[in-house]
Parts: structure tokens; C-alpha cells; sequence
């Protein structure tokens, strides 16, 4: 179970490299033909994705609404447009930066624990070519990819613009490739530089529009046809889930799910409490399941009895804080720590402990600090509803959700490192939810 994500990725990976041939290019044009669309097979959105995407003949437009960047896809072999110059790699400018690039790429550096997660998705794993100098990974078969591979820094300066009063110091940041032959960095942040292309499906409004982000990375490599059959796959799980909890009742018996953290000081003195909101397309998908998020602002109490009486009414649980854990640099808080941190005792009355029903989304993680969460949750919507069924199903927690750990019973942390990247290509595996008949 807890190895499943990263084997979904592998079985969809060896299932789409079964396919029929998709028709765009998968390589560079050798005779250029102006009057060709070179990209038969297209994308569109459908959801609050953060992306827009347009096709011409011979190239492609992608407005990043997130990080305020165009990026302009030229069939490799094919001329740029000319009405779409590239931003000036000198410029100071902040924002609204238009970067272009040949397609489909060969080499990337990475630096996006999503864009990591869907390149797996799509078998184009092997296009990595460089990572950044800090970045972690869940999935043990990546962890394993980067291990041999070129680490990249990022370089910090503030270049001077000019107006009509004085000169304006313009924070700037950018990759330092080296040497090495690098298309672009996927990272997670808009750039001031030539080279860097943000991926930001934590953006998307809606739990769908973030697998789309699937499809913003297939156009970087002429894979929209793949891009679109998995997108429509999460989409049509998705669908089924969603019926599953309305035919099963779920729906009619709410339940109230809360956020909520502790704040320790570096001396260990835990000296406040804070309850959160919850994402906007976290909530939805907490919708779908019958789950409703509590009424409220985010709010800190100084005084934990105030804190357990904000909490009283909840059903669920789910902790934000952090607390050091001496594996790794991972920082993972264990049932002790909770009940430390929160002051729970057995004369509290507090429904959340009673029927432990406390979550923490670091089921799966690597020793370094990293969890499957952050990665996959982006992309894999369908999988994250699924979670929130089986905590709504549960009478009395549950330990069989795939990124959700329950705290009071204590389930283990399963800790993933390149060593588990074993004939993972033999395993079998399917990305149904395993509920109902949603497959």
C-alpha cells in the first residue's frame, strides 16, 4: 500500500508506452513545411488550472497566470515567430517575462517536486538532466535518477533599472547550468531569467485543474495525446468517487474536518496554538467526500483550554505542525509529540482524540525531508479524494489512506530511499482508488 503512488507511476508509464504512436512530433523537423500543423494532437483546460495554452502551425503559447510568464513552443526544426521575441536575457524586468524554446525537450533540470511527479507519470523521466542543489523527492526510482546527476545552484542579484528619479534596485534570480546542456529548469517560482519555466499546480482553485498541470508539461515534449488519456483517466476516477460517496450516504452525514498546529519555541516550550484554514481546493475535495471544513478565520490561541474549546465540535483533525524527528533532516512529529504539543489528557472530552481521528499528510517520506504528499497530491486528485472517503468511512480512524497517517494509532512513517527502487517496472498495479468500483 504504502509503495503505491510511485508504482501507479511506473504501470501508467509502461501502459502508455503501449499506445498507438502519437501524431506530434517526436522529434525535430527536417524539411519545414509552413503550411502543416505540427501539432495534430492539442490540450485545452477546463478547470482554474493557473495555465492557458494556444496552438499555431508550427509553435505554441502558454500564458503561466501563476508566475506572469509566456512561453512560446517552437517545433524544433521550425522557425520562431517573429511577433513573439523572447525576453532579453539582460532585461531587469520583474515579471511578464516571455521565454522560448524548441520542443520536444531533451535534457531539463529539475527543481519542482510536482513536475518531478508528473515526468514519472509520463515516462520522461529520463529527460533529467541536472537538479537543483536542494531539492527532495519522494519517489525512490527519481531519488535514485538524481543521485548520479549534476546538482545546479541558483544565483541571488539585484541588477539596477533606471527610472525617471533614481535607479531601482530589481531582485533577480536565476540558475547557474554551467556546462551543462540544459533546455530549462522546472522549478516552482517565475524567474527573472531565460532558462526557467514555473510549474504551480499548488495554485490551481479547483482539485482538477491541478492534474491539468499533467498537460502543461506534456506540451514541453509534444506529448498532449498521453497528457490528455491521463488526465481523462483521473478525471473519470474522479467522476466515480464523487458517485460512490453520494450513493453510499457519505454526502448526508457531514462531518467537520479542522486544520490546526501547535508553536514550539526553540527552547521545546510549546507557546501557542493556531487554527487554519483550509486551501481552497482542499475544501472542495473535502466537499466531495462530505467532509466540511470548520467556520472561521485563522486564528491563535495563547491559552490551550480556549484552543480545546475551539476544537470541541471537530471530527477530524488534520495537524500542520512540525517537530523534529532525529532521522534525516525530516521533520515529523510523532503521537507523543501531538499529545505534548496539544495538552491532550483523559479529561478532555474531545471528540477528535476519542475516535482518533488525527491525520498528518507525511505517510509516505523520504529521510531528507520530502513527502510523496507535496508531489503527487498535486496531480493525483482522484487518489487524494479516496483518502478523504476512507477518514469519512472510518468509525474509529483509519490506517488504509495512502497520504494521510493516524496519529493516535500510531501508523508508521514508510520512509522511501533510492534503495527502493527495485523492478518496479515488474510490479502490477492499476490507479483505482480501490473503492467501490472506481478504476
Amino acid at each position: 500500500m504504502l509503495f503505491r503512488i510511485n508504482v501507479i507511476a511506473v504501470s501508467l508509464a509502461a501502459l502508455l508506452a503501449a499506445a498507438p504512436a502519437i501524431a506530434n512530433e517526436s522529434g525535430c523537423v527536417t524539411k519545414f513545411d509552413p503550411s502543416k500543423d505540427y501539432f495534430p494532437d492539442k490540450v485545452t483546460t477546463k478547470y482554474g488550472a493557473g495555465f492557458e495554452i494556444s496552438y499555431n502551425k508550427n509553435y505554441k503559447v502558454i500564458r503561466n497566470l501563476v508566475s506572469d510568464e509566456n512561453y512560446i513552443l517552437v517545433q524544433c526544426g521550425t522557425p520562431a515567430p517573429a511577433d513573439h521575441p523572447a525576453t532579453d536575457a539582460t532585461s531587469t524586468q520583474v515579471g511578464d517575462w516571455t521565454k522560448v524554446f524548441d520542443v520536444p525537450a531533451k535534457k531539463v533540470a529539475l527543481d519542482s517536486a510536482p513536475a518531478s511527479a508528473i515526468l514519472e507519470l509520463l515516462g520522461e523521466q529520463d529527460s533529467v538532466g541536472a537538479s537543483y542543489r536542494f531539492l527532495e523527492v519522494t519517489s525512490p526510482c527519481m531519488q535514485k535518477r538524481l543521485d548520479g546527476l549534476p546538482r545546479i545552484q541558483q544565483n541571488f542579484g539585484t541588477p539596477k533599472t533606471k527610472n525617471s528619479r533614481r535607479a531601482i534596485l530589481t531582485p533577480r534570480v536565476s540558475y547557474d547550468l554551467g556546462d551543462n546542456v540544459l533546455d530549462w529548469t522546472f522549478t516552482t517560482y517565475g524567474m527573472s531569467d531565460p532558462y526557467s519555466v514555473a510549474v504551480n499546480p499548488e495554485s490551481a482553485t479547483d482539485m482538477l485543474g491541478k492534474a491539468e498541470w499533467i498537460k502543461f508539461i506534456g506540451a514541453f515534449y509534444n506529448r498532449e495525446a498521453d497528457a490528455n488519456k491521463l488526465f481523462e483517466g483521473i478525471e473519470s476516477r474522479y467522476a466515480c468517487l464523487q458517485d460512490h460517496a453520494k450513493s453510499t450516504g457519505l454526502t448526508k452525514q457531514t462531518k467537520t474536518v479542522g486544520f490546526a498546529r501547535y508553536n514550539r519555541v526553540p527552547n521545546g516550550t510549546v507557546t501557542s496554538w493556531t487554527v487554519d484554514q483550509g486551501q481552497q481546493w482542499f475544501v472542495q475535495g473535502l466537499a466531495d467526500a462530505g467532509l466540511t471544513v470548520h467556520a472561521g478565520d485563522v486564528t491563535g490561541y495563547s491559552n490551550v483550554d480556549s484552543f480545546h474549546k475551539a476544537i470541541g465540535d471537530w471530527d477530524v483533525l488534520i495537524d500542520m505542525s512540525t517537530e523534529p524527528l532525529k532521522r534525516g533532516g525530516a521533520t515529523i512529529p510523532l503521537w507523543d509529540n501531538l499529545v505534548d504539543g496539544y495538552q491532550f489528557n483523559d479529561n478532555q472530552k474531545l471528540r477528535v482524540v476519542a475516535d482518533n481521528s488525527i491525520y498528518r499528510t507525511d505517510h509516505i517520506s523520504s529521510v531528507n525531508n520530502a513527502t510523496d504528499f507535496n508531489e503527487h497530491l498535486q496531480i493525483q486528485p482522484d487518489l487524494l479524494l479516496a483518502d478523504f472517503i476512507r477518514i469519512h468511512a472510518a468509525n474509529d480512524g483509519t490506517t488504509e489512506a495512502i497520504w494521510h497517517r493516524n496519529l493516535p494509532k500510531q501508523a508508521p512513517v514508510s520512509w522511501l530511499s533510492a534503495d527502493s527502487c527495485q523492478n518496479m517496472a515488474d510490479k502490477v498495479a492499476s490507479a483505482s482508488s480501490g473503492i467501490g468500483k472506481c478504476s
